[in-house]
């Protein structure tokens, strides 16, 4: 099974590096595959083209896949197509998972890689997930407390993104002037 880790990546920033590295340090996963989204149903995002730069630059492996779909995309359309793999998640989102569209054919085909929070709630609703046959492991991965919000708002106010993002990332975002104004 392959390894996606699905997000607007609006920017890339450390932390997703971060998960990735250790998700493929534990070897049993397979490489992680940034699956970028496309036009999501719940955010306004910058252009894919220059989110996906962002990813390339940092010499991560990126699939397309959403680029090429009509619409709204959503996370089962693109799962129909890539077949059975392993889903990163984080811990919130992983919570929510009955409200996405089309959660048991979601169940039947992702093995869900859960990121935690630092202070860890709620652990009658994962067991609640389990008893109705999600497939799912909270990893140990210590959280890095940094936010895509917090970068674009940095940005537009003109501060630093030093440790935020990496020097490849931030060269990008300054060459093509993005983030400038908060939108």
């Amino acid at each position: 099974m392959k390894c996606y880790f699905f997000g607007t990546f609006n920017p890339v920033h450390i932390g997703h590096i971060e998960i990735a590295k250790f998700i493929e340090k534990e070897k049993k996963y397979g490489e992680v595959i940034f699956v970028p989204a496309y036009n999501p149903p719940h955010k306004k995002v910058l252009n894919y083209k220059d989110r996906v730069n962002m990813l390339k630059i940092n010499n991560l492996k990126v699939n397309e896949i959403e680029s090429r779909q009509e619409g709204v995309t959503y996370t089962y359309k693109i799962i129909e197509k890539l077949g059975k793999c392993y889903f990163i998640i984080g811990y919130d989102a992983f919570l929510e998972i009955e409200t996405w569209k089309n959660p048991e054919y979601l169940k039947e085909n992702l093995y869900f890689l859960v990121l935690p929070r630092k202070t860890v709630k709620n652990l009658n609703e994962f067991e609640k997930l389990k008893q109705k046959g999600y497939n799912f492991e909270i990893l140990n991965f210590e959280q890095i407390d940094i936010s895509s919000e917090e970068i674009r708002r940095k940005k537009a106010n003109k501060e630093s993104l030093n440790g935020l993002v990496t020097k490849e990332t931030e060269k990008y975002i300054n060459e093509h002037r993005l983030y400038e104004t908060m939108a």
